[in-house]
């Protein structure tokens, strides 16, 4: 009996020994049953008791924190930071945090297992996990980045307004891309910022003679070509110093070498059209509307507008010119007889024969409010119309106004979109039509382009409170100024920041209609009436400063066709001494 127990005492001790780590798998499995499992890290950080959601925005914010411009580049004296989007090269944070946590948590359980009792041993450290785009000194490279190479030049020519001249092959510098990668690469995986140096590495031209003598022979009886572009009942002659820039020469891979080919250059092509657009384009023009007898009906039709297509246009004009036949045909007729049976000469025919006449490319552009349209948006009434009075502004400020104004002439707002008045304002500068006038800027009152859109801006606001439509993002002017009467009813813009933002609360679509009459500005809102009412209190003035510096506010309650409140929002505003704004306008 004593010796059957001698052997019992080896196999309880192996049980014991066994069942202790199991025991203790057993409780991690209880513990961490939703989260990452203790002993895993990700780049040395240990994301225990995480979630997956958890760990893969505590991976985020160490991305931010460890690139919070960029990654840091360098080439002898010059710096470069450059965002992690603009690498072509990132992170993926669900794949990398997705393996932290898978590992002990996989669909078979005898893997999960065998994992887990590894983790009673060792500690494990996974890398980040990357996806690619572009390569940054591909696709992607950056302007500041490439002005540090010199390119390589291979043996072409180059149009000079009469004649094409030859330019001499040379050597370049460019960046060693391998080794670029392999640094971004290096850091992402371990989550470090270690400024890389960039190399420059020689890069030998392919191409350093012409080896068939005759590209720019082609070249030559190419742009002998007369060339027409049409569109509609205009023509265009291209000259031949524009043509002459319309062709470029690429080295084309032949065998183990290099030749030159003729290819449209495709940049200098669409430069030209460009010019063209403002004889080709025109704008759509919305179905004007006009409220009688609490509905809005049509009295102008809608039109569709015309838009070039620079980049299709330039495509097809590039695949049209640059054929075999164009570069020999003209030589072929000049070594024709000089007169046909019928007497007239070869030459004057050439003229016609030779010429290329192309169809430009152009778009239809829709009106935002069409005519057939107008009844399925559902804008029937006046919801409110919002006004203010700029009598007393120089003629550049009425001016800004005006051209401002038209910006938002005609502007739809579908339900439940929210209106940016930055956004469809775009840019502000002379090149929009605006002049200089005074804005309020940085401690001070100075001329800028675009001086006195905040007339709009205060304008539609009100009209958007009136409407009972939601206001997102509204701020008032640093001091009270006179056109905005009665204070704490303005509103400021300057973009991108700040707005003016509303939600459109209403069933149907709201169409902005703006109009000038004498000095007074107006927005008019139309939509569809759906029986709320609207309240305005105030603006009341409850605190008043030296310098005409006051506080103010001002309070919107909308209710539905049911008389229940469903939007309460009192608008403050904070006007501080105009004093502290002193002017600085060179204009007076």
């Amino acid at each position: 009996m004593q010796q059957n127990n001698k052997k019992l005492i080896p196999i309880i001790a192996a049980a014991t020994i066994l069942l202790i780590p199991m025991s203790i798998i057993a409780r991690l499995n209880m513990i961490y049953q939703n989260t990452c499992f203790p002993q895993i890290s990700l780049n040395g950080e240990n994301y225990s008791g995480n979630s997956k959601e958890e760990a893969q925005k505590a991976l985020e914010d160490k991305i931010t924190a460890t690139y919070p411009q960029g990654m840091e580049f360098s080439y002898e004296n010059q710096t470069f930071i450059i965002p992690l989007s603009e690498l072509g090269i990132q992170i993926d944070t669900e794949k990398s945090t997705e393996e932290v946590f898978s590992y002990g948590h996989r669909d078979n359980i005898l893997t999960s297992l065998i994992e887990q009792a590894k983790l009673l041993k060792n500690d494990i450290d996974f890398q980040n996990e990357l996806n690619y785009s572009d390569f940054l000194v591909e696709d992607n490279r950056r302007e500041e980045l490439s002005k540090i190479e010199k390119p390589v030049q291979n043996f072409s020519y180059e149009f000079d307004g009469k004649d094409f001249q030859a330019i001499q092959p040379r050597e370049g510098l460019v960046i060693n891309e391998d080794k670029l990668k392999a640094d971004i690469e290096k850091n992402l995986l371990t989550l470090k910022n270690d400024p890389i140096t960039i190399e420059l590495v020689i890069e030998e031209p392919v191409i350093t003679k012409d080896t068939e003598k005759d590209v720019v022979k082609k070249a030559k009886n190419l742009i002998e070509r007369q060339i027409a572009l049409e569109y509609d009942s205009s023509s265009w002659e291209v000259t031949k110093e524009d043509f002459g820039k319309w062709v470029d020469f690429v080295p084309q891979e032949n065998g183990s070498k290099y030749k030159l080919r003729l290819t449209p250059n495709k940049r200098q092509i669409e430069d030209y059209l460009i010019s063209l657009v403002p004889q080709v384009n025109s704008e759509p023009v919305n179905a004007q509307l006009e409220f009688n007898e609490n509905r809005v009906e049509v009295f102008a039709l809608s039109q569709e507008g015309v838009r070039l297509n620079t980049e299709k246009s330039a495509e097809k004009i590039g695949e049209a010119i640059f054929k075999e036949e164009n570069y020999t045909k003209i030589e072929t007729m000049k070594d024709s007889s000089p007169e046909d049976s019928s007497g007239i000469s070869k030459e004057a025919n050439r003229i016609n024969q030779n010429k290329i006449i192309i169809e430009l490319i152009t778009e239809k552009v829709q009106p935002k409010l069409t005519t057939e349209n107008i009844n399925n948006m559902g804008i029937t009434s006046l919801l409110a119309t919002g006004e203010s009075n700029f009598y007393g502004s120089t003629n550049s400020r009425k001016h800004n106004v005006a051209v401002g104004a038209s910006k938002f002439n005609g502007v739809l707002i579908g339900p439940g979109e929210e209106f940016s008045f930055n956004d469809i304002l775009g840019n502000v500068g002379a090149q929009e039509g605006y002049l200089p006038e005074l804005v309020i800027k940085q401690g001070a009152t100075v001329p800028e382009y675009g001086g006195g859109l905040c007339q709009v801006s205060t304008t539609a606001f009100r009209g958007a409170v009136a409407s009972g439509l939601e206001i997102t993002e509204r701020k008032n002017h640093a001091y009270a100024v006179s056109y905005y009467s009665p204070q704490g009813t303005d509103a400021t813009i300057y973009p991108p920041h700040p707005d003016l933002a509303f939600i459109n609360n209403t069933p149907a679509y709201i169409l902005i209609q703006t109009r000038i009459s004498g000095n007074n500005l107006y927005f008019d809102f139309y939509g569809t009436d759906d029986g709320r009412k609207v309240e305005m209190e105030g603006p009341v003035v409850y605190e008043r400063g030296a310098g005409g510096a006051m506080k103010t506010v001002w309070t919107q309650r909308v209710y539905d066709k049911n008389g229940n409140l469903f939007l309460e929002e009192p608008f403050y505003s904070n006007y501080k001494s105009a004093a502290l704004y002193p002017r600085n306008n060179p204009l007076q």
